[in-house]
C-alpha cells in the first residue's frame, strides 16, 4: 500500500470520527430542582427593651376594649402586671416567670411568683383567675395545674404572615435569637 493512499484512508476515518462525534447528542443537563421553600428565614439577635416594644404593642391591639389591661415586660424574669379591682381600689397584681425555648421555637414560662398587694395568693388560683378573665391572644396558653404559660410564637403572624421562632432567651445576658421567616412565592 503506498503512503498517499494509506493518509487518505487515515484522514477519511479521522474526518468520519469528528462528524460521528459532532453529530452524536450531548448528554442533557442535569437542572437541580427547584427547592420547596415557604420563606425566606433570617436569624434575628434582640434586646429585652425592643422586644418589649413589640410585645406591647402587640398586646394593645389584641386587648383592646377589653375591661382587663395588662402589659408584658422582660427584665431578669418575664413579668405580667395588671390592675384588678377589688373594693372599688385597684390592686396590682404582678405575676413573673422564667422563659424558657421548648422544641419548635416556642416558650413556655414556668416557675411563676406572684404578687397582689399585700396579699398571699396561690399561683394556681391566680392563673385560674387570669386563664378566665384575661384577654389572651390565642397563641398563649395557661396551665394553672402545671403552673406553667405556653406562648405558641410559630402560630403568631405578623404584618405581612411574618413568622418568628424563638431560639434562644438568656434574659441575664440581655441576648434574645429568633428565626424570622418571610413567606414568599416560587417562580417556576
Amino acid at each position: 500500500m503506498n503512503w498517499k493512499r494509506a493518509f487518505w484512508m487515515l484522514a477519511a476515518v479521522n474526518a468520519a470520527v469528528i462528524v460521528l462525534a459532532a453529530l452524536k447528542p450531548s448528554p442533557p443537563v442535569k437542572r437541580p430542582a427547584h427547592p420547596d421553600v415557604e420563606g425566606a428565614s433570617f436569624t434575628v439577635y434582640s434586646k429585652k427593651a425592643h422586644l418589649n416594644a413589640v410585645i406591647n404593642d402587640y398586646l394593645v391591639k389584641k386587648t383592646k376594649g377589653h375591661s382587663l389591661q395588662y402589659r408584658v415586660w422582660l427584665a431578669d424574669r418575664v413579668y405580667v402586671s395588671s390592675e384588678i379591682p377589688i373594693l372599688g381600689r385597684p390592686v396590682e397584681l404582678v405575676v413573673s416567670f422564667v422563659p424558657k425555648v421548648v422544641k419548635g421555637g416556642n416558650v413556655e414560662l414556668t416557675e411563676p411568683t406572684i404578687s397582689f398587694g399585700d396579699w398571699k395568693l396561690p399561683v394556681t388560683y391566680v392563673l385560674r383567675y387570669l386563664q378566665k378573665h384575661a384577654p389572651l391572644p390565642d397563641e398563649v396558653a395557661i396551665d394553672p395545674e402545671h403552673t406553667r404559660v405556653y406562648v405558641a410564637l410559630t402560630d403568631i403572624r405578623f404584618g405581612n404572615s411574618y413568622q418568628v421562632a424563638a431560639k434562644k432567651i438568656d434574659l441575664a445576658a440581655d441576648e434574645i435569637v429568633f428565626t424570622l421567616t418571610i413567606p414568599t412565592k416560587q417562580h417556576q
